[in-house]
């Protein structure tokens, strides 16, 4: 049969006529073959599937090897044993290279003919051995995609435990090696496609041992990092950002900013590199390990490694618009980065010289997608310009190109670029591109209820959402002996709502030092008599370590209803006790709040603060704070001034 097979393969007969004499050959696999026929058959297969002249030859190959393996499973099982499978990893086949894509293909192949036998469990055996070997070896896309297609498909061929862990290392130094030599647009796809097989197996791997997630990620940041003149790793590296938990930002990205180990040189080439990865076409999430990255290096005052990456990177990162399929994400880095680059002109006036074009390429697409992202791309020229100001002619182009187009109001500017700026506490990004995963839509992080605990999430939640308030409490510079103080757990509170990217948080810390010892846990309590108490012990706790300064304060009667805003005023009261001696223009200060809580209520309490030995030239007054609802008791300041005398 083999002798008949070979000849015919090799005849100059018509396809069809092959076609239909492979069929009958195909289906005396169902009748009785001896041994010696069945071998003779399996080598005469397997090289016209490495070896074949032509696809024909080679699909052959495969339909009479799979037929004959199907029917002689005991045979077929003598055949493909652990010793030719070592000699095909090893060796390859022939003139066949062992780095061959075939090869893998062929195994992969042979493996669903012997799923079902026993000696299936010494040929996985191998495979993990040589597998690993293999990804050493730094394999080509190609070859590293079939690869990955065979182990998704066997799993029992992945290196176990210890071994797991190299293996992942290793395939995450392979895709750093990657690169694409296409020139067309299919090898190109074909490429992207490759790379997406490799990252999925790492993702897979990492799901089913969560012990290799960490060590890869570690690789990772090691290629990224390295500042070897003579390696540039690929961008490919960014089809693995997706598959990365989006919980493990924050702890990542902080851990790499405190360590000490790592050199601002390696920071800043893996900054740049991870910047490079918006390129990559369907990689997921990328932007936001970018902003991450330089918010936590922002954090730390790595200011630095930012202006260098910034002045860089900035006008990569604007060509990356052009392209529909990385468009959003690389707005959303362009963003974060212009608006955060507040100290000088020098970025955005980078890109100024391209902003027309892309406008008019925008309004010249008409897509809805397009229109979308123009309006969010014309709010961030506003921004710039504003901040920027001083340089109408360079501008006049820009205005000129986006005047049909609705901008924002100035409020909105000012906040925007105060919330972006690297001093900024939140560092937030605010033009409602960009919210971290976790958050819901309006970037803020809401509280537990603990159990009827309403009336302190509510007044938490008022008094960090007062701005002014919630940056003196943060930055408020609290010694040793008051570590146990209430008002060092508000400020750790604080901290913690302004950084995190949960949901939700549940306060208990601060709950349990707060909570007055006759509010019942789980019983609905007053939120003004919780403020009150804990108003006044805020404000005595932290006294105690601010020189003893007292406030005396002058009120109504102990009964009257808007006596219960004496508590939170004590707050802020404290908090400007600690600001007074920062200005130097502050002698006697005379604090006098005109409150409203309904018509029919209206009080003035007036405090009196000891004179600073300072002299003052001038008088200060401080914002209106406007509407502050707690819970189901709303409280609207409707003025707040504090007036500094000489």
């Amino acid at each position: 049969m083999d002798k008949i097979l070979e000849a015919l393969v090799s005849s100059s007969h018509s396809v069809p006529v092959k076609k239909a004499i492979v069929k009958k050959v195909v289906e005396a696999a169902e009748k009785e073959v001896t041994a010696e026929q069945c071998q003779a058959l399996y080598t005469l297969t397997t090289r016209l599937i490495f070896l074949g002249e032509d696809a024909f030859q080679k699909q052959v190959g495969f339909q009479v090897l799979e037929a004959y393996a199907r029917y002689h499973r005991a045979d077929f099982e003598l055949f493909f044993s652990k010793d030719f499978v070592l000699g095909l990893l090893q060796q390859g086949y022939g003139p066949l290279d062992r780095k061959d894509p075939a090869v893998v293909d062929y195994i992969h192949g042979c493996l669903r003919l012997l799923i079902s036998c026993p000696s299936v469990l010494d040929i996985f055996s191998i495979i993990q051995t040589e597998i690993l070997r293999m990804v050493c070896e730094r394999p080509e896309p190609a070859l590293c995609a079939r690869l990955a297609t065979m182990l998704s498909d066997f799993v029992q061929c992945i290196p176990r435990e210890k071994a797991a862990i190299l293996f992942c290392q290793q395939l995450v130094r392979t895709i750093g090696y990657f690169h694409c030599p296409a020139s067309q647009e299919w090898e190109l796809r074909e490429y992207v496609d490759q790379v997406t097989k490799v990252s999925t197996l790492l993702q897979n791997i990492w799901k089913a041992e969560p012990v290799t997630l960490l060590p890869s990620l570690q690789e990772v940041f090691a290629i990224i990092s390295s500042t070897d003149p003579s390696f540039d790793p690929s961008i490919a590296l960014a089809s693995l950002v997706q598959h990365i938990p989006l919980q493990m930002i924050t702890v990542l990205i902080k851990s790499l900013t405190t360590d000490q180990n790592v050199k601002d040189t390696s920071m800043t080439q893996a900054l740049c590199r991870m910047i490079d990865w918006l390129s990559w076409p369907l990689a997921h999430h990328v932007e936001m390990w970018v902003i991450a990255l330089l918010k936590g290096l922002a954090a730390v005052q790595k200011f630095t490694i930012l202006i260098d990456v910034t002045l860089l990177k900035i006008e990569l990162v604007f060509n990356r618009l052009w392209y529909p399929i990385v468009r959003q994400g690389a707005l959303v880095v362009l963003s974060h980065m212009l608006l955060s680059f507040q100290h000088s002109p020098e970025a955005f006036h980078l890109v100024v010289p391209h902003v027309v074009d892309l406008v008019q390429s925008l309004k010249r697409d008409g897509l809805p997608t397009s229109k979308a992202f123009l309006l969010h791309f014309t709010e961030l020229v506003h921004c710039m310009m504003y901040q920027y100001s001083g340089f109408p002619d360079l501008y006049d182009d820009i205005l000129e190109a986006i005047k049909e187009l609705p901008g924002p109001g100035e409020e909105k500017i000012k906040l925007v670029l105060n919330q972006s700026a690297w001093t900024s506490q939140s560092n937030s990004f605010a033009s409602g591109l960009l919210r971290l995963p976790g958050k819901s839509e309006t970037g803020k992080t809401g509280l537990i209820n603990l159990g009827n605990t309403c009336y302190m999430n509510s007044i938490i939640q008022t008094l960090f959402s007062a701005t002014d308030f919630r940056r003196h409490v943060l930055s408020l510079r609290l010694n040793d002996a008051t570590a146990n103080t209430l008002m060092k757990k508000l400020q750790l509170l604080f901290t913690f709502l302004s950084h995190t990217q949960r949901a939700a948080y549940a306060p208990r810390v601060f709950f349990e030092a707060s909570r007055p010892p006759w509010f019942n846990a789980g019983s609905q309590q007053d939120c003004s008599e919780y403020l009150r108490i804990d108003g006044k012990k805020a404000l005595s706790t932290s006294c105690q370590s601010s020189s003893q300064i007292t406030a005396p304060v002058h009120s109504p009667s102990v009964n009257s209803p808007s006596n219960y805003l004496i508590p939170i005023l004590y707050l802020f009261i404290y908090l400007f006790i600690y600001l007074a001696p920062l200005h130097p223009s502050i002698s006697t200060c005379n604090f006098i709040f005109c409150t409203s809580t309904i018509p029919v209520f209206n009080c003035y309490i007036v405090i009196t603060l000891p004179p600073w030995p300072i002299y003052c030239p001038t008088s200060l007054i401080l914002p209106h704070l406007h509407s502050l609802y707690i819970d189901c008791f709303f409280f609207c300041v409707i003025d707040f001034v504090c007036l500094f005398h000489v």
